[in-house]
């Protein structure tokens, strides 16, 4: 495994836990944070034993952005296209990792922070969390694909409400508009997170791959186009080991036990 200065990467019973960790700054995404989880997600997609990955950040925030420093300058043209190409290098990378991914919101995500979430299969947040996309308040649009994920996430006039006023909600509020999945006490988000990233991880998790790559697709694709990606996906999971160890637990009338391959 890799050493890392910006971010955290460990294993908790075939979890890789990445936290982001530059509390003094709110864990921003810098260019070296992004170059760093770019590096850290090949590692998890390439470690067969690594079968789930949860996400958090270290001290009270969970990602407070991107980088203040770059935020803070009047960016060349050339710059700009640069910094949000690598942005959406590393959503990219992160929506096609063919392995669940759980975000554990400790704190304020606000702006790509709250987008990160977004990305994520499942999203935990602390009763002390908050999220907003700030963007408007710098007078840009919302990036890493906001405005992808909120109109399918809480409908279109909330989406409006969140990304034209700016305003911050609460992990309350944001699970009651379906924005993330669960809200949690402060003190049980580690526990409960890293809990349904392992169930998850005991899932014939090739099969939640091939899901992922449908569903981020589900909206654009016609019903022939589903269907057609139904039979791809189904040939190929009817070769793997879970599928095989699946039939032989029915048969046997035991509980499965899946490798992920």
């Amino acid at each position: 495994m890799s050493a890392y200065k910006n971010i955290l990467l460990e294993v908790q019973n075939g979890v890789a836990v990445l936290t982001l960790n530059n509390p003094e700054s709110r864990n921003p995404l810098t260019e070296e944070t992004k170059d760093e989880m770019l590096a850290a997600l090949g590692e998890i997609e390439d470690t067969s034993e690594w079968r789930a990955l949860m996400m958090t950040g270290r001290g009270t925030a969970f990602c407070a952005g991107g980088d203040i420093k770059k935020i803070g300058q009047v960016l060349k043209a050339e710059e700009t296209q640069r910094v949000m190409k690598k942005s959406q290098q590393l959503l990219r990378r992160l929506l096609n990792l063919e392995k669940p991914v759980v975000a554990a919101v400790n704190g304020d995500a606000f702006g790509m922070g709250c987008n990160l979430v977004l990305a994520a299969d499942f999203s935990i947040a602390s009763e002390k969390a908050r999220f907003s996309e700030v963007f408007i308040k710098l007078g840009l649009i919302p990036d890493f694909g906001a405005l992808y994920f909120l109109p399918r996430l809480v409908g279109m006039w909330k989406t409006k409400e969140l990304v034209y006023l700016g305003g911050a909600v609460s992990a309350q509020e944001a699970k009651q508009m379906g924005l993330i999945y669960k809200v949690v006490p402060h003190e049980e988000l580690e526990k409960e997170a890293i809990a349904l990233a392992m169930r998850l991880a005991q899932m014939p998790t090739k099969a939640i791959g091939r899901i992922k790559k449908v569903l981020g697709r589900t909206f654009e694709m016609a019903l022939a186009e589903i269907l057609e990606e139904e039979i791809k996906a189904q040939t190929f999971l009817s070769s793997t080991e879970d599928h095989r160890e699946a039939l032989r637990a029915l048969l046997e009338k035991r509980q499965a036990k899946f490798q992920g391959r």
